[in-house]
């Protein structure tokens, strides 16, 4: 059943960026800049909350199940540090998954009530509030404190990883890695790196959840860590 979510969830992460991406036609950067998000238009605001429901369940709240599991199979989850590694990843899904649904549940309002904004005034206090949610759910709940747990867990649940499957341990560390970097490029103001970091992550980390997933189906308990 692990297995089985872990596939589902990297589906969705994928559906999450499809999705996100066909609402603003395949342009990236409209994603990335909260004014021309903001002023795409009504027809916008549908597609931003399926892609960021989709993404709170694909790459969040589906992911927890694997987490625990993966406690358990890395050091009988007897290890202090399986312990601390567990914990860093709850810290990293759960406020994922919060931002998440702060952005489906305020973004689309907001786009909406922009574009039937009668005035300047009015348009300006609704950027105003777009940009408030964006500092709550991105540079808080989705910035340093998570990017920094999710580093933790991954980097160290992908060392005890590679005792049994090097290369989801290796692709699991490297994920934990880009986190890393887009955490310096947020302490640092370096938009590159935070381009690079979140690109990365973004692509990488669905296709290690599929591949676990697809592991843990294939594969007996008994193996598992043989």
């Amino acid at each position: 059943m692990v297995g089985v979510l872990a596939v589902f969830a990297g589906v969705l992460a994928l559906l999450s960026l499809a999705v996100g991406l066909a609402g603003v036609d395949g342009d990236a950067e409209v994603l990335a800049d909260e004014a021309s998000l903001l002023a795409a238009g009504a027809d916008v605001a549908d597609y931003i909350r399926a892609s960021f429901w989709l993404n709170m369940f694909g790459n969040y709240l589906l992911l927890v199940p694997l987490a625990l599991l993966l406690h358990v199979l890395c050091a009988d989850g007897r290890r202090a540090d399986a312990w601390v590694l567990t914990v860093a990843g709850g810290i990293y899904l759960l406020f994922g998954a919060a931002g998440s649904a702060i952005f489906a549940g305020a973004w689309p309002d907001l786009i909406e009530k922009y574009a039937a904004a009668g005035g300047e005034a009015e348009r300006a206090a609704i950027l105003a509030d777009f940009e408030l949610v964006s500092a709550i759910a991105g540079d808080g709940l989705h910035g340093i404190v998570q990017n920094v747990a999710g580093a933790v867990w991954l980097v160290g649940i992908g060392a005890l990883m590679r005792t049994w499957v090097p290369s989801l341990g290796w692709l699991a560390m490297a994920i934990g890695a880009f986190l890393a970097i887009t955490t310096v490029g947020t302490v640092f103001g370096a938009e590159a790196l935070n381009l690079v970091g979140v690109t990365a992550t973004v692509l990488l980390a669905p296709i290690w959840s599929i591949a676990m997933g697809l592991r843990l189906i294939l594969t007996p308990p008994s193996a598992l860590t043989s």
